[in-house]
């Protein structure tokens, strides 16, 4: 490939987080890049839906995690968006005692696998936890929700080096606030690649609509696509590539909304209700937690995560109203069941530009993820939540590592700053 060819100067595959973050920070370093959408629409997994309810719905990231090192906080604020501290609102099953019942188990489960990590072992979540009792099952999901994965695929040291702290809301939601900052990050749609060839002189990116040349590449693609080989690689991603990703996987977390007239719900705005999981199945916890009253809007979202969100996706939208419905009507009275004005269940798992929610060690398999990012033939870098080191799992993360991978291509480019 001649050096005199070039179409651009770096080609960004995915415009979620990563891939946005990554094209803004190259073009204000005043290089050409060219930021490629398989699907129809910029945001990933970052995307608030007005259209379903009439109100905001985020399909994916919802919560702002860890304010200190999530941009998206300042930059909503800028930008005029509501934003609030998560309230201190719960709502347990059995009141004050079921609460109080609840934390113990959790706190027992959390406190084994600090335990385990504090000697070094990167061992299955579920092989610590032998409790029993009636909160066991909650517990277990409450630990499985972040990771999106049952406690018997979670790597407890990936749990471990995970931060989700100091969490935000926005009122108009999170996708919207990505959206607004990436208003005029340009991003062709509708295009998905389906190689990328390194040579001597640059990366040739093949569409079909065509062969883009560039100088360099970054992929934000997730770990879940990668893993399918959607994209084809020339040279082949060498073994240690190869393993993160099938040691560093995509898991499941899923929302299904239910619409109620604001107050139907009697807890207060944004209160997460939680409630006995009396079953489990294959060592998935079979119910979620339940987010009431978002933002004040009437809309309820069951989170689901692991295996039973994958079965609630097979199942289709009405079963997964019935777990919600199940629970609202066992907390609140059957009279919630006819006052549903809508539903939606987002289906992560079944996505095929995702494939999964987001990424999460395998047991034994949290000392590969960084091996995600290591450039591949000079000229193809990686970025996105998986990539991450203490943010893997958030928007932030995703966006800081666009950012790095960015900076990255601008070195080998003569761009450093």
């Amino acid at each position: 490939m001649p050096d005199t060819s070039y179409d651009c100067d770096v080609v960004v595959i995915g415009a979620g987080a990563a891939g946005l973050a990554a094209s803004k920070d190259l073009r204000a370093r005043g290089l050409k890049a060219f930021c490629l959408e398989a699907s129809d629409r910029k945001g990933g997994r970052c995307f608030t839906d007005t259209r379903t309810f009439g109100v905001p719905f985020d399909h994916g990231a919802h919560w702002l995690h860890n304010r200190p090192t999530n941009p998206f906080v300042e930059i909503g604020h800028a930008f005029g968006f509501s934003l609030y501290p998560i309230p201190p609102h719960y709502f347990t099953e059995g009141g004050p005692d079921g609460d109080a019942a609840l934390d113990a188990v959790f706190e027992r489960f959390g406190e084994k696998i600090e335990t385990a990590v504090s000697t070094g072992q990167d061992v299955a979540a579920d092989t610590l936890f032998d409790d029993h009792g009636e909160w066991a099952h909650t517990a277990g999901f409450m630990h499985a929700l972040p990771m999106g994965r049952d406690p018997d695929h979670i790597s407890t040291i990936d749990y471990a080096e995970g931060t989700i702290s100091d969490n935000w809301l926005c009122h108009e939601g999170f996708g919207a606030i990505l959206h607004r900052y990436h208003d005029t990050t340009d991003v062709t749609l509708n295009t998905p690649v389906r190689a990328v060839s390194v040579s001597r002189d640059g990366v040739q990116v093949r569409t079909d609509d065509g062969d883009i040349n560039a100088q360099s590449v970054i992929v934000t693609a997730s770990t879940g696509v990668l893993a399918a080989d959607v994209i084809a690689f020339d040279p082949p991603l060498d073994m240690r590539h190869r393993q993160a990703i099938e040691g560093i996987t995509m898991g499941t977390y899923n929302h299904t909304a239910l619409l109620f007239e604001p107050g139907t719900i009697p807890v207060p705005d944004d209160c997460w209700v939680t409630y006995r999981i009396d079953e489990a199945s294959r060592g998935s916890a079979r119910g979620g937690g339940l987010l009431c009253n978002a933002g004040g809007t009437g809309l309820c979202v069951l989170e689901t995560a692991g295996r039973f969100s994958r079965d609630l996706e097979k199942a289709g939208v009405d079963a997964a109203s019935d777990v919600a419905l199940d629970a609202l009507a066992r907390l609140f009275g059957n009279g919630v069941r006819t006052r549903v004005n809508g539903a939606y269940m987002t289906k992560w798992s079944a996505n095929p530009f995702t494939r999964g929610s987001y990424s999460g060690a395998l047991p034994g398999c949290a000392h590969l993820r960084p091996d995600l990012k290591r450039p591949h033939a000079e000229r193809v870098f990686f970025a996105g939540e998986a990539t991450s080191d203490a943010n893997r799992a958030t928007v932030a993360g995703a966006h800081h590592e666009g950012v790095r991978a960015a900076g990255e291509a601008a070195t080998l480019l003569g761009h450093a700053e």
